[in-house]
């Protein structure tokens, strides 16, 4: 009887780790980007941009997010009291938003229909849009990863992505 119930418990113990194993297959993958000069018009007057990130996921089931941070050079996220860049993530279900600065995205009515990250669930494809401000002009790209935490199958899960940041000098 023993046996029987070592067995048992060695062959359900087998099953949760495959079943968390191919479940936690999947990854995110950035497949469009967006980026501004530093020296464009609408930047240098400190306005509000939205920043379109296309966004893919390949793998079982469908994600939930439950946040999106970007993370410093330094290893550190990027907190809402950083004094030189603000950002707030959104998601467009739309997926017209490439980059736009905040007062066309009033006009269009984008911003009514931006909605919050916590508790997305992604079926395929989303476009991750960032609200980014910058508050300091000498500022320097200091983001260098994406992450994102995300539930699938009750399991929580984060991923980091390479990010090359928002800002370009060229």
């Amino acid at each position: 009887m023993k046996k029987w119930l070592m067995i048992l418990g060695a062959t359900l113990v087998l099953i949760v780790c495959i079943v968390n194993y191919v479940f936690s297959k999947g990854e995110f993958v950035i497949g469009s980007t967006s980026y501004i000069a530093m020296d464009a018009p609408v930047v240098e007057e400190g306005l509000p941009i939205y920043m379109g990130y296309g966004v893919h996921w390949s793998g079982f089931g469908n994600p939930t997010l439950t946040n999106v941070s970007l993370i410093k050079d330094d290893g550190t996220e990027l907190s809402e009291d950083d004094l030189q860049l603000s950002v707030t993530s959104m998601i467009d279900e739309m997926g017209v938003t490439g980059v736009i600065d905040e007062d066309f995205a009033i006009e269009a009515g984008y911003i009514n229909e931006y909605l919050l990250v916590e508790n997305y669930q992604v079926i395929d494809d989303l476009l991750l849009v960032f609200r980014v401000e910058l508050l300091d002009t000498n500022y320097e790209n200091n983001i260098s990863y994406l992450m994102i935490e995300y539930k699938n199958f009750g399991f929580r899960q984060q991923q980091t992505l390479e990010f090359e940041g928002f800002f370009s000098r060229d």
